[in-house]
């Protein structure tokens, strides 16, 4: 699977006032901006307009339906994931800098610069409260891959960017007893049982995992499974591997849905949990894991997960 991960730093060009999450913040921009730039229809619903599927728009920021017999999720996730400052500083003055990482997905790295045009916009027609009276006016500074510099500010000018590749994970070998610390950075979100859940044993994060492969893989119209001839055997040593510390705890966010014209909770796990067992054997999942988030609302940046064997 293609992935590309660029950091992008801005600099205020005003005093800005932002959400202390500002996943949700940034999210909202680039797909309000997005649309203003290529919408060219002035209906709500996507699914209702004739240009909904060649339009970008719905592409990258609208669940889609997977293709029908493809064995694939019934929903494509958006194909994007944004990696909010760690901090919850709100209060920025005119000529700081804030940086935040974008992650793409499949097709989506192909899009990189719809996506800096869509910044660029915000930047101009400002972010965050008490935007309509001048606050929140933004550039962006740098666009960098690794050590790259991607963006060049002054002639609005993108470098192209092929990415990486991103293989999905296989099945290792080593069945040694050894403990996996994972660090939740934003909240993990997900149901067990049709409910939110509070509880996280290994087998439920590796079946996150899984879950999360499926639907990464549909964007390529691609369906994953595990193979059938370790099927029992990976789920049996997910079993027996347990909880040796446990320090997660329930953490609360909400965000206002411009588009829903609602307020919506977004609460979820954050903090450290330690397992024990052969946990070396779901390495390479574990790794896939930290690069594309787990768990629900992945691209307002929930679900960012660090793991140390």
């Amino acid at each position: 699977m293609k992935y590309l991960s660029v950091r992008i730093t801005c600099r205020l060009l005003s005093d800005g006032s932002f959400s202390a999450y500002k996943g949700s913040m940034l999210r909202g921009t680039l797909g309000s901006h997005l649309r203003r730039a290529v919408c060219r229809t002035p209906k709500n619903d996507c699914t209702q307009c004739l240009l909904g599927r060649t339009c970008i728009f719905p592409r990258l920021f609208t669940a889609a339906s997977a293709p029908q017999g493809s064995g694939t999720a019934p929903l494509l996730p958006p194909p994007f994931c944004i990696v909010p400052p760690a901090d919850k500083k709100t209060l920025y003055e005119k000529g700081e800098l804030f940086s935040f990482t974008l992650k793409l997905f499949s097709y989506a790295v192909e899009y990189l610069p719809y996506f800096i045009h869509a910044l660029i916009l915000a930047g101009q027609r400002r972010m965050g409260k008490g935007s309509e009276h001048g606050a929140g006016m933004f550039s962006i500074e740098e666009v960098r891959h690794g050590d790259d510099q991607l963006y060049d500010a002054r002639n609005e000018h993108l470098a192209s960017c092929a990415g990486q590749d991103l293989k999905i994970p296989v099945w290792g070998q080593d069945m040694g007893t050894a403990s996996l610390a994972c660090h939740f950075i934003t909240p993990l979100r997900f149901k067990a049982a049709n409910h939110l859940s509070s509880e996280l044993d290994f087998s439920t994060l590796f079946r996150l995992i899984l879950r999360r492969i499926k639907s990464l893989s549909a964007l390529e119209g691609q369906s994953y499974r595990l193979p059938e001839d370790i099927f029992s055997t990976i789920f049996q040593c997910a079993d027996s591997i347990s909880i040796e510390e446990n320090s997660l705890r329930w953490e609360d966010w909400s965000r206002y849905s411009g588009r829903q014209q609602t307020l919506m909770q977004f609460g979820g796990l954050t903090g450290r949990v330690v397992y024990r067992g052969p946990v070396r054997a779901f390495a390479d999942y574990l790794d896939f894991a930290h690069h594309v988030h787990i768990g629900k609302q992945t691209s307002f940046g929930l679900g960012q997960c660090e793991f140390v064997l």
